[in-house]
């Protein structure tokens, strides 16, 4: 083989030498370029699936503190609720403070029963349970209802507590009735007995008129004289203790509306008509025939009889 033979040989195989390397360079690079980029998108797409997880994720937990706070709010106010009620209830066993009359001490009921009535009458109604809601003025309406003694009631609430105080002020005795059984009871201003005598000290009963009538008592509430009535012999009683007239003793004729008055230390009593509301001019007339008939020397021997108006009659 000649020189120039091999010399071509040699040239043709660097030449392929070097387009071979040049494709190879340009293969490797444009392999480089494509893994490059594929792996670039897929990293784009990684991040961004990420992002949109950790979006669902941040959108949970804000919904979830959202009806985590809606529900805290709710219960708050549930309960700020409650203790508002809490604080306005009532109490239905109240407090019962009793208040006596001048010069007497008596009791016909216990406070325990004035308890029971009182938890009753709120147990009545459940706007009573509240206080911005209680009906007091009904409630001690209801009291002196059933307990002629009571003449004046008041149910307060306290501003802080749930029981409230019920002051109860018994009424003064008018007289003393003695019915047909023999027993003495003490009436007040309506007619109504509101205790029996022996309840009541001895002592507290001196001065009040004491009524005679041969009526049965059936109750301890019962109603044995009209009020007017009770006025009549009140006013009869303070007119003839006023002349210093002491009087041993009052009797009732139910059926004839006439009361019976025995002057002590004379032999005739004095009738007089509780049909007639003028008390005081009934006593004038009796005091105006006593004086005529002392300046006659006439004493009747049974009676004198004022129950028409302006003349008396004796006998």
């Amino acid at each position: 083989m000649s020189l120039f033979n091999k010399r071509s040989q040699e040239k043709s195989r660097q030449n392929r030498q070097r387009q071979f390397g040049q494709l190879g360079a340009r293969g490797l690079s444009k392999l480089s370029y494509s893994e490059s980029n594929r792996l670039t998108r897929t990293d784009v797409s990684d991040q961004g699936r990420g992002r949109n997880y950790l979006h669902q994720i941040e959108t949970i937990n804000e919904n979830d503190v959202s009806q985590f706070r809606r529900w805290t709010v709710l219960s708050g106010l549930v309960i700020v609720f409650l203790a508002i009620m809490a604080s306005q209830s009532i109490a239905s066993r109240a407090i019962v403070i009793i208040v006596q009359p001048p010069g007497f001490n008596y009791l016909p009921h216990s406070i325990i029963q004035y308890q029971k009535s009182t938890a009753a009458a709120i147990d009545s109604s459940i706007f009573n349970r509240f206080k911005p809601t209680i009906s007091s003025a009904d409630i001690a309406s209801a009291l002196i209802q059933k307990y002629p003694e009571i003449a004046y009631a008041a149910v307060t609430v306290p501003l802080f507590g749930f029981t409230p105080t019920v002051h109860i002020q018994l009424a003064k005795p008018a007289l003393i009735y003695t019915g047909g059984n023999g027993r003495s009871y003490l009436v007040n201003n309506n007619g109504i007995i509101i205790t029996d005598s022996k309840s009541v000290q001895p002592a507290e009963l001196k001065g009040l008129p004491q009524i005679n009538s041969t009526s049965s008592v059936l109750l301890k509430n019962m109603q044995v004289l009209a009020p007017q009535s009770v006025i009549f012999i009140e006013t009869v009683a303070q007119a003839f203790s006023a002349e210093k007239i002491q009087i041993s003793k009052m009797d009732l004729v139910p059926m004839a509306e006439e009361l019976d008055v025995y002057p002590a230390g004379v032999p005739y009593y004095v009738k007089f008509n509780l049909h007639q509301t003028d008390a005081l001019s009934q006593v004038g007339t009796y005091l105006a025939a006593v004086a005529t008939l002392k300046q006659q020397n006439i004493i009747p021997s049974q009676y004198i009889d004022v129950r028409l108006d302006g003349r008396a009659y004796y006998k």
